[in-house]
């Protein structure tokens, strides 16, 4: 797996800034002037701010009076909007897993096959409500204001592997602030993939599909144990080291085995108890088949939210970034993707994801009204604001991975000539082994299990 290099702490809770529309012959005469180089024009890597700061105090003064429009307006709408989310979560389960029965207990091959399957589709529609529209949202605090017993940042948590305090920590904090930043933001990649030139290329990264199938397949479980990864790195010479990897481990064990319990061994015993052993295998493989739908579907919003080809990275956090400055990397480093209403829903409003990015506490449902006012904003100041069909920002997504799998002929040069450890250096794979390698997880297993088994030895 790829460790990024850390860097220096930064001095503002936001990040950096930085602004280059599509190409760089669309740059406006102002952003001519000023811009940081960019080193790849499709794949664009910024070192440094190039608005004014008039501008960004500007554009800053005009998303915060958005912003305070929409927040002012919250009310008894968008309390029964979030409810009806979470009833619409709860009662397709439960609709979804009586089918799962059914489709056990019938006698038809046919029938039974067409319940599965309806049953199956019914429960990713409820695992994907559950992750994207509900949990997200709920565990960013967009609805504490309500001071609901359950929907709120502090007691929700999601039906996946990962537990909200972790998740939040990684997501809410560290993504959210440093976003787009190489070394700061550990979702570039997510540790496992090359996305950008600022990541040196290893031969490890010929494999780039490969292991987008594996973290696409298994998305819950790379989000889970991501924050175990980016604690033991962030806190290695903290003395508290152990306490917090130890706590952060046993919530992370616990959740699993709450998770895998429910989906994989309770609910198919309990089923095939009451109603027989086909009933069983059909809750059993049902609940398989809805997790993976989810997580792959979970994956392609949140990559074409994050590494289409515009998608800007950033090598450096400024110091003492001011608000205008991080709405400029927000917006540059996030694109949206284009479709209809229960589109939108079912990315949790991901799809929104420039405005979700400068307003991430504000309740999802209003990002598609705002987003026409976000997008004029961006043109008044020369922003690009990327936006696009699903299936094309998907087909950049593949496109850039792709592209930086294979090394240019300086870094080939770059990577050759570096003295190596004979100990270390690893012999050629075929894509067989390269295949088994990932598939079984253990480069997960290499990276993240010891740290976490040593904490919890020492209770």
């Amino acid at each position: 797996m790829r460790l990024l290099p850390s860097i220096s702490a930064a001095h503002s809770a936001v990040a950096i800034s930085t602004t280059a529309p599509r190409t760089t012959h669309n740059l406006s005469f102002a952003e001519e002037a000023i811009s940081a180089p960019l080193k790849n024009a499709r794949y664009p890597t910024l070192t440094g701010t190039h608005l004014p700061k008039a501008q960004t105090d500007a554009l800053a003064a005009d998303l915060n009076a958005l912003y305070k429009e929409v927040m002012d307006s919250l009310g008894t709408n968008d309390a029964r909007y979030i409810q009806r989310v979470y009833s619409a979560v709860v009662y397709s389960e439960l609709v979804a897993r009586g089918l799962l029965v059914a489709a056990g207990r019938m006698t038809s091959w046919q029938r039974s096959a067409a319940t599965w399957l309806l049953a199956t589709s019914l429960l990713s529609f409820s695992k994907i409500l559950n992750n994207m529209e509900l949990g997200h949202n709920v565990m960013h605090g967009q609805f504490d204001w309500m001071q609901h017993p359950h929907l709120n940042s502090k007691k929700f948590d999601w039906d996946i592997v990962c537990p909200a305090p972790l998740w939040q920590h990684s997501h809410n904090y560290l993504h959210h602030t440093f976003t787009n930043i190489v070394g700061r933001d550990h979702d570039v990649g997510y540790h496992l993939i090359r996305v950008t030139d600022e990541q040196p290329w290893i031969p490890d990264d010929r494999y780039n599909m490969l292991k987008t199938l594996v973290l696409a397949l298994g998305f819950e479980w790379a989000v889970a144990f991501h924050d175990i990864q980016i604690s033991a790195e962030d806190y290695a010479d903290s003395p508290e080291f152990e306490q917090i990897m130890q706590a952060k481990s046993q919530a992370l064990f616990t959740k699993i085995a709450r998770q895998v319990g429910k989906d994989y061994l309770a609910l198919p015993i309990a089923t095939g108890l009451l109603f027989g052993k086909r009933s069983a295998m059909s809750t059993l493989s049902g609940n398989f088949v809805a997790n993976i739908t989810r997580n792959v579907w979970t994956w392609a919003v949140i990559f074409c939210g994050h590494f289409t080809e515009q998608a800007h990275i950033y090598t450096q956090l400024a110091e003492d970034e001011s608000k205008g400055e991080w709405y400029v990397r927000q917006i540059l480093g996030s694109s949206n993707i284009e479709g209809k209403k229960w589109f939108h829903i079912l990315t949790g409003n991901l799809s929104h994801q420039i405005e979700h990015h400068i307003f991430p506490d504000m309740p999802a449902n209003h990002y598609a009204r705002i987003a026409p006012q976000v997008q004029a904003i961006c043109q008044k100041y020369g922003l690009s604001y990327n936006t696009g069909r699903f299936g094309d920002q998907l087909k950049q997504v593949i496109g850039r991975i792709r592209h930086f799998s294979h090394p240019s002929e300086a870094e080939w040069l770059a990577y050759s000539h570096k003295p190596t450890d004979p100990k270390t250096e690893e012999a050629p794979k075929s894509v067989v082994a390269v295949a088994v390698h990932y598939l079984s997880f253990s480069k997960l297993l290499d990276n993240y299990l010891p740290p976490m088994l040593r904490c919890l030895q020492q209770r």
